[in-house]
């Protein structure tokens, strides 16, 4: 059931990431990134219920981080990287406050992720 979720999501990702960065779209990109911001929020609840459980023995809940949070904030990352630079490459102008955006929506995948690992140990 994960599969053609993941898939979906990926395929959207790259289809709206293709058309906003070959338009120079900046709503376009504002929408993929609140998509982004939105699912980032999703994933955060399973590495904060995560963090949570870390003291019992069976931790069932790093289920939900690995299979469901990892996979968000690995591909959202890679995602968030590949706008910023094309978006640098291409020269689409007024996209400061997207990148501001993006580069907050990284810090906050990384802290997502050390979380989780943490939890996990």
């Amino acid at each position: 059931m994960l599969i053609p979720i993941a898939a979906l999501y990926v395929a959207l990702s790259v289809v709206l990431v293709v058309l906003a960065v070959a338009r120079k779209s900046k709503v376009m990109l504002a929408i993929l990134d609140g998509l982004w911001w939105l699912l980032a929020f999703v994933s955060a609840f399973f590495v904060g219920w995560a963090w949570i459980e870390r003291s019992y023995s069976e931790n069932w809940a790093m289920l939900g981080f690995i299979f469901f949070s990892l996979p968000i904030i690995v591909t959202t990352a890679v995602m968030a990287v590949v706008v910023i630079v094309a978006a640098k490459t291409r020269k689409i102008e007024g996209i400061r406050t997207i990148s501001i955006s993006l580069y907050l929506l990284l810090l906050f995948l990384a802290v997502q992720a050390v979380v989780g690992f943490l939890a996990g140990r």
